[in-house]
């Protein structure tokens, strides 16, 4: 039956393909941020913007395709975290912020610390991405 063979190539192709991409490209933008905020002589911008642009990109059309169609609350409620991480992290407070609303839907105790993260780095404080990564990991 060609139909059932294409839905669920379709159902794997998302779970396998889609979810996997999208966290694989956070990673390499995590680490690439890290990278930047270790080193003072930074030399590796167009990188840097291109990783973070990709990991925005599969986050939001993973979310933009599934979220409300799909019930895999975890992926969303992470996906939105990897989201206000990265516009923490390059100065985007306020989409962070905006995100946080959205993570409080899934989690309010990730929501507020997340939101906690935000207002103290925009106080001036240095958080590392390992400091980061324990935020919203439930």
């Amino acid at each position: 039956n060609m139909k059932f063979m294409e839905a669920l190539e379709k159902i794997f192709h998302t779970i396998d393909g889609e979810i996997q991409r999208a966290y694989q490209a956070y990673d390499k933008a995590s680490d690439i941020l890290d990278a930047r905020d270790k080193s003072p002589n930074f030399d590796r911008q167009k990188e840097l913007d291109e990783l973070v642009a990709s990991a925005e990109k599969l986050a939001l059309e993973l979310l933009e395709k599934y979220e409300g169609n799909k019930s895999w609350p975890g992926v969303f409620r992470e996906m939105h975290i990897n989201l206000a991480r990265i516009y923490m992290r390059t100065g985007r407070y306020e989409n962070a912020l905006k995100e946080c609303e959205k993570i409080e839907q899934y989690n309010p105790g990730d929501a507020d610390e997340l939101r906690e993260a935000i207002n103290e780095v925009m106080a001036g404080k240095k958080l590392e991405s390992s400091q980061l990564d324990e935020v919203g990991i439930a």
